[in-house]
């Protein structure tokens, strides 16, 4: 009897050691593709895109994750805006990333807002996404966008999302800011130009080139 437990013991501490190592490949695998991402400029494929309709795709790809996390999502996208000269994939993948922060942000529910507005003096457009979350804490507020600082539990991401996404939103000639308060929430502010200018993107041999879209 007693060499029967001890061996379904072994047997029991075999599988979990396997589920470890299995977490942590996955984990590697993550961390590689991100890395590869940030250290590369992939090619841009800049269009003139309708920004709200780009908005309103994403929204549809986490509405379930939305669901399942109990948030309530609002939207108040402007009908003034004209068409915005970007790389939707590319704006669409830093919309997904602070979608997904805003969820991780909100464990018990909460709400998240999505906002669009022009700002006419300035040829710009401006993408808001606000939640009502746990909130930014000041000490790593100020280092939010900096490659590998991650708030999240280990193995819940690698601190690159934000990063990629600062770049992405640079090489676009825009900015994107944050604004948070422990307890209350945090509002990203993504500005875009109407005009696309002198866009920054990979050639074909990986240098930065600058390519003129206008």
């Amino acid at each position: 009897m007693e060499r029967g437990q001890a061996e379904r013991e072994k047997r029991e501490e075999a599988v979990q050691c396997l589920d470890l190592i299995a977490g942590e490949s996955r984990r590697c695998g993550d961390l590689v593709k991100n890395l590869l991402s940030f250290s590369r400029t992939a090619p841009m494929n800049v269009e003139s895109i309708d920004i709200n309709a780009v908005l309103d795709r994403s929204m549809r790809l986490v509405q379930h994750q939305l669901e399942l996390a109990g948030i309530q999502l609002q939207l108040d996208l402007a009908d003034d805006i004209p068409r915005v000269q970007c790389d939707a994939a590319q704006i669409e993948q830093v919309l997904l990333a602070l979608v997904m922060n805003a969820i991780d942000a909100m464990p018990r529910g909460g709400n998240l807002w999505l906002r669009t507005r022009r700002n006419e003096a300035r040829a710009e457009v401006e993408i808001q996404v606000r939640d009502d979350g746990m909130g930014i804490p000041p000490e790593i507020l100020s280092q939010i966008f900096e490659p590998f600082l991650t708030t999240k539990d280990s193995g819940h991401g690698v601190g690159l999302g934000l990063a990629i996404s600062r770049g992405i939103i640079e090489r676009h000639n825009g900015r994107i800011e944050v604004q948070s308060e422990v307890g209350r929430g945090t509002t990203f502010t993504i500005t875009l130009p109407l005009e696309a200018g002198n866009m920054v993107q990979a050639g074909s041999s990986g240098t930065v080139v600058a390519a003129n879209t206008r």
